[in-house]
């Protein structure tokens, strides 16, 4: 009995440690990680393949409740009615973003902390935010002078539950632990946000400095 005990206790132990080696795996939640690099031992995807992973990766999202989104809030005070527009931030506080629509603002801009913010490229009016995204289908910015909150004048809007899909206009946003996706199918394009950076998707290049405005940090555009 002693023998088969101890034969026992050492398969349980053997098993203990495989579960713990080898390569960890990504939880559910998270978007496939060829979408966002490759490894060194493949063929790197194409801009149109990546979009492709993107795309279908976002429109697979579990779907809320748009019209739970119309609100924002400076946390004092009654939330404010945004109307046609909506509002969002992840369950880390990281990602903020919201639509301007009631503006004719197409897309949507989001303050995303940055573990390494955009420098800013001079001297400006107001104050520098590296981490401020302005996303518009065929055009992208990171970085941005602001001599007002803009959009955010009203604050923030609800959370946007992990592995969420939020779907408004021509755009799909979905939420996942490893950051904000979202992207305009009409257009082709589509943008990663994490505090890791910003990763731009589809027919998006960058912009060089000597053109565009001297406000932005970095830009991209098809």
């Amino acid at each position: 009995m002693r023998i088969a005990a101890l034969a026992a206790l050492i398969l349980a132990l053997s098993a203990c440690s495989q579960s713990t080696s080898g390569r960890p795996q990504p939880s559910p939640d998270q978007p496939p990680v060829t979408s966002i690099s490759t490894p060194a031992s493949s063929t790197p995807q194409s801009p149109e393949s990546q979009l492709k992973d993107r795309i279908s990766w976002a429109q697979a999202g579990n779907a809320v409740d748009a019209s739970h989104y119309h609100s924002a809030s400076t946390g004092s005070g009654a939330a404010a009615d945004l109307k046609s527009d909506v509002a969002f931030v992840s369950p880390s506080g990281k990602i903020s973003c919201i639509t301007g629509t009631e503006y004719q603002i197409d897309g949507l801009v989001c303050v995303v902390k940055l573990k390494n913010p955009i420098p800013k490229p001079g001297d400006g009016f107001g104050n520098w935010d590296g981490g401020y995204v302005d996303y518009s289908g065929q055009h992208l910015s990171v970085g941005q002078f602001r001599g007002d909150p803009g959009l955010f004048i009203h604050g923030d809007g609800q959370t946007l539950p992990y592995d969420s899909k939020l779907t408004f206009g021509n755009y799909v946003c979905r939420i996942a632990t490893s950051g904000l996706t979202c992207v305009n199918p009409s257009t082709r394009t589509g943008v990663q946000m994490s505090d890791d950076g910003i990763v731009p998707f589809g027919c998006l290049a960058e912009v060089p400095e000597s053109k565009r405005e001297p406000s932005i940090g970095r830009a991209f555009s098809c």
